[in-house]
This record gives structure tokens, sequence and C-alpha cells, in this order.
């Protein structure tokens, strides 16, 4: 077996007892002073997370973001369901006479992709 698939684990029916863990040597010098900064950061987030006001703006924001997604998919079945449908005809004939396809595929590909990449080209 190659040594590509030792991860450095190794099962164990208990914890062993002579390994402990060491410090984190950044953590270890880091003081009082530059911790503070980021405990006092981090209850102003909570804060605003536990008293969160915006409550509102988050849903009308998800609620546009809906209306976008309906829009987008309702222009990609505009796009997707007339080739469907014309294919759709005739049943009782086995083949399709299609000349000249590859453009007019290339071209349906080209508005389906200017739909669903939209926010590619943000």
């Amino acid at each position: 077996m190659s040594d590509d698939w030792d991860f450095g684990f190794t099962a164990v029916d208990e914890m062993p007892q002579s390994e402990t863990t060491a410090p984190d040597p950044v953590v270890a010098q880091l003081d009082n002073s530059q911790i503070q900064p980021l405990m006092d950061k981090l209850e102003r987030l909570e804060a605003l997370i536990i008293n969160n006001d915006d409550s509102s703006m988050i849903n009308e924001h998800r609620e546009l973001v809906q209306q976008d997604v309906v829009s987008k998919l309702k222009q990609v079945e505009d796009l997707i369901l007339p080739l469907l449908y014309n294919l759709q005809k005739n049943p009782d004939k086995d083949y399709i006479h299609w000349p000249g396809r590859n453009s007019i595929i290339d071209k349906q590909i080209e508005k389906i992709k200017s739909v669903t990449r939209y926010y590619d080209t943000i």
C-alpha cells in the first residue's frame, strides 16, 4: 500500500496517557492587550446578532432574491420549452430533419448562458 494512504492516525481503544497537547506557540505569545480588542469585537457582534433589528431588511433582501430567481427560471423556461415543444410535434415520425442546427443551437446556448450565468458577469 502506498504512503499516500497513510493519514497519520491509528485506531485505539482508549486515549493514550503519554500524549499531551502543547499550547499553540502563537497563542502562547498573545497577551491581554492583544486579546481584549478581539473580545470586544466579538461582544459587539454577539450584541448585533442578539438584538438584530435588521430582520425586516434581511427579509426584504430575501424576497428580492427570490423574485430574481423566479424571473431567471422563467426566462430559462421560455428559452428551452419552445425547443422541446417543437421536438414533440409529429410523434408518429421517427426522424427529425434539422439542417443548420449547430448555429441555431449555439445561439440558444448563448441565450441560456446569458440568463444562468448572469451573476458571473457582474
